[in-house]
């Protein structure tokens, strides 16, 4: 059996470039294991950017089916890729936030589409302290969009693939790894409430997002148990007893 350090590749520009490059306005980070027929669509469509306003990392969870050969393929367009075990989707993307030099963070699916031009959205993304959030679609043409609120927050969460977080979000808190498919709404919930953080609409598609993935077929239980108490937590207190009394109607319903 091979160890992790013989499993651990790193590669892409910034290996042997200059780590004094100016900052980039946006870090995009695609976490990837085992998905070669659909991470060469997911690169070029960031590719397709002005390399002034973004830099791209990928961080593969030692694929097995000819995904860490697509991303060697590109090494010279990426500017930094690691290949190596890790505990899951948030694990991996915790790892991209730690190496990313980008004045906001964007995190894109390895069956994902990045459709919005990030150079039109440079005189958009200028506070540090706002975490900006657009609509994305999906191949079904079914839109999440719209501006969120607290109240929508309860129920479910914004979709990561339409998110643009600033680098100060990530200086003291990350994703839960206890959470499975699910970390991203703890997280959006843990910066609702945080007073230093705000949120602001953006109304134009961000991405195209694939529906198929891990989200759709895994059920959080973690994240479940959790749910009310992150709500009471770090939403106002009348959000928390709403969603109390959902749970509990919609537990009469079904019978438990």
């Amino acid at each position: 059996m091979q160890s992790n350090a013989i499993q651990r590749q790193e590669g892409g520009r910034r290996t042997g470039g200059d780590p004094t490059a100016e900052q980039p306005l946006v870090s995009v980070i695609i976490v990837v294991r085992n998905s070669r027929n659909d991470i060469e669509n997911s690169l070029a469509s960031v590719f397709a950017q002005s390399k002034d306003v973004c830099e791209l990392i990928v961080i593969d969870g030692v694929s097995t089916d000819g995904t860490l050969d697509v991303i060697k393929k590109y090494n010279k367009d990426i500017d930094y890729w690691l290949s190596e075990p890790d505990n899951g989707i948030y694990d991996a993307m915790n790892k991209g936030i730690r190496v990313a030099r980008g004045r906001y963070i964007y995190f894109l699916g390895s069956d994902d589409l990045l459709v919005v031009s990030l150079e039109s959205l440079a005189s958009v993304l200028v506070d540090q302290n706002t975490i900006y959030y657009g609509n994305v679609r999906t191949p079904s043409s079914e839109c999440y969009n719209g501006p969120w609120n607290v109240w929508r927050l309860a129920r479910c969460t914004i979709n990561h693939q339409a998110m643009f977080y600033p680098s100060v979000a990530f200086e003291t808190e990350s994703f839960c790894t206890d959470y499975k498919v699910l970390a991203d709404h703890a997280f959006n919930l843990r910066c609702f409430g945080n007073k230093q953080l705000h949120f602001q609409y953006i109304p134009c598609l961000i991405a195209y997002y694939s529906d198929t993935g891990m989200s759709t077929r895994v059920v959080d239980s973690a994240f479940l148990r959790d749910r009310l108490s992150l709500i009471r937590r770090y939403l106002p207190w009348r959000v928390y007893l709403v969603s109390c009394l959902r749970d509990r109607v919609r537990r009469l319903v079904k019978g438990y």
